[in-house]
Order: C-alpha cells, then structure tokens, then sequence
C-alpha cells in the first residue's frame, strides 16, 4: 500500500505527528511538506481539498482522506495504536481543537497558518 501524507512541517503538531506515523508504519508512507512542494496544494485543490483545514493523506492513488479522517485512517492500519477511537468527541471537539491550536502556535512563531 502506497501512502503520501501532505502536511505543514512548520507545524509542531503536525510535524509530531508526521514523523511518529513514518517510524511505526509498515506500509510505504511519503512525507510531503507542502510549504516546500508548492505545487502539491494546487493539485490538492482541483481535487478539492484545502491543506488549511487539516493534513490529507493520498491512498494508491484512489483514496483522499483529510484531518480526522485521515488520523483514523492511518490509525487503523497501523501496527501500533494511539488511544482513540473512531467517535463523535475526536472527529468534532479533539480535532477542531488541536486545527485551533495548530494556527495559535503558528501566530506565536511568526508563521502563516494559511497555505
């Protein structure tokens, strides 16, 4: 199974959870920072999806899954799992919350939250 998981490496959170997802999966996973493959965000539009509302993950090809989705996504094909379910608390209050913080943090550290 061949996974690319689009994501902002000047998010701590993100970038966290980018390099922790690369060292316990088995599947081949790429890393594409998009503040540095630009034109990714652009393909990643026409097929609909906004890198500003959470990290998007690409399945064989086929398959986008995007934020929460995409954490449970990757979640339940790994070999090892962070404590959380597929539930109405991550996907609406957890998730939001941490897309919140994500953009407080960038604020703090002179970054754009919008790509």
């Amino acid at each position: 199974m061949k996974i690319e998981l689009y994501y902002d490496k000047e998010c701590p959170f993100c970038k966290y959870y980018a390099n922790y997802i690369k060292l316990k999966e088995k599947n081949s996973l790429t890393l594409i920072d998009v503040r540095e493959d630009i034109k990714s965000i652009t393909t990643l539009k026409n097929k609909g999806f906004d890198i500003n509302d959470g990290f998007i993950i690409q399945v064989d090809d086929t398959e986008f899954y995007q934020g929460s989705e995409a954490i449970l996504y990757l979640n339940k094909i790994a070999t090892k799992k962070i404590y959380f379910k597929d539930n109405i608390f991550f996907k609406h209050i957890l998730y939001p919350f941490v897309k919140y913080l994500r953009k407080f943090v960038l604020m703090l550290l002179n970054k754009s939250s919008k790509l």
